[in-house]
């Protein structure tokens, strides 16, 4: 089941406190709470982040090969070299977000009080 809840508590004010879920496996309903729903770290993330690290790192050897035979000075060389790690932070960046926003769903827990 897919939701745009950041947290449980969001989750469980969009849905209710219980949730009904169709079990595809055996074809039965069940009831259950929220705080039985678990996040997990999202495949298109991943895949998005992985091919912009491959395209990135593969348009930024070809720059710096180009830079590198038209520039003579090792400062300059050493700043178009330092572009290549662009799309490291990219890609570090979209997995880190990602691996927060399933920490702060399964680490938020509904009060049974409410």
């Amino acid at each position: 089941m897919k939701t745009n809840a950041e947290t449980r508590i969001e989750f469980a004010m969009e849905n209710g406190k219980t949730k009904k879920v169709d079990c595809e496996k055996c074809d039965l309903n069940f009831n259950l709470e929220s705080n039985k729903f678990y996040a997990k770290e999202s495949k298109l993330t991943s895949i998005l982040s992985g091919i912009i690290f491959l395209v990135g790192t593969m348009v930024g050897l070809y720059f710096v090969m180009q830079m590198i035979s038209e520039m003579k000075t090792i400062f300059g060389i050493f700043i178009v070299a330092c572009g290549l790690l662009i799309p490291v932070w990219v890609y570090g960046i979209l997995n880190k977000e990602d691996r927060i926003r399933v920490r702060t769903f399964n680490q938020t827990y509904v009060s049974e009080n409410i």
